[in-house]
């Protein structure tokens, strides 16, 4: 599997380029969108190296996956230093191996830009969220209206193999399920990338929005 390759390969390097300052102000902003309460089950998509874990509440029970082994024994070691219990999963996100309704909240910081076929992570993450629920999404994303220049179709040619693809829109994403967006907003190093809480519906209105 090519993202087990390469990031098996980047996970030496992950912090010092996921976890820039500009990346921790949204990390925080985006998992305080969730509205957390003690004992909540929450599940991290594509958890890394665990750089979302300090922005978490010690009172939910966290579940962290990735298709990188490396990448999870760092954040295994990240837990363990903060004495922080997570369970931690090796698994792939179009496939998850976790019943209807599993979690209160799902964290997908960074992957969808990344992972093949992310409509079908996407899809899987609200099977296992419960009605009600909320999912953090945290990514490069180009406005749904927006259509990518010439420059940027070229950088995306060398950086869709080696990092992520450029040119993803969340909406077709999105499109297919039934979740709502509860907000959307432009964040870090100059609205490069977006924040989005999406909701789905069945546990209560969702707050007005701000796409």
């Amino acid at each position: 599997m090519w993202n087990r390759l390469r990031y098996t390969f980047w996970a030496p390097a992950y912090d010092a380029i996921a976890g820039a300052a500009g990346f921790d102000a949204a990390r925080r902003l985006s998992i305080g969108r969730l509205q957390l309460t003690p004992g909540d089950r929450v599940l991290i998509v594509g958890a890394g190296t665990g750089l979302d874990l300090e922005f978490l509440p010690s009172n939910v029970h966290v579940t962290a996956i990735d298709v990188t082994p490396a990448m999870l024994k760092q954040l295994e070691r990240r837990a363990a230093g903060a004495g922080r219990a997570v369970t931690t999963r090796i698994m792939d996100a179009r496939q998850l191996a976790f019943p209807d309704s599993s979690f209160d909240a799902v964290v997908m910081h960074l992957i969808l830009a990344v992972m093949p076929q992310p409509e079908r992570g996407l899809r899987e993450a609200v099977r296992v969220l419960k009605p009600g629920g909320r999912i953090a999404v945290f990514d490069k994303f180009l406005r749904d209206e927006e259509h990518p220049s010439l420059k940027r179709r070229l950088l995306n040619a060398l950086a869709k193999p080696l990092f992520s693809d450029l040119n993803r829109r969340l909406g077709p994403l999105m499109a297919g399920t039934p979740l709502v967006i509860e907000h959307d907003e432009p964040v870090a190093f100059g609205g490069a990338y977006r924040i989005a809480t999406l909701v789905s519906p069945g546990g209560g209105s969702p707050a007005a929005g701000g796409r």
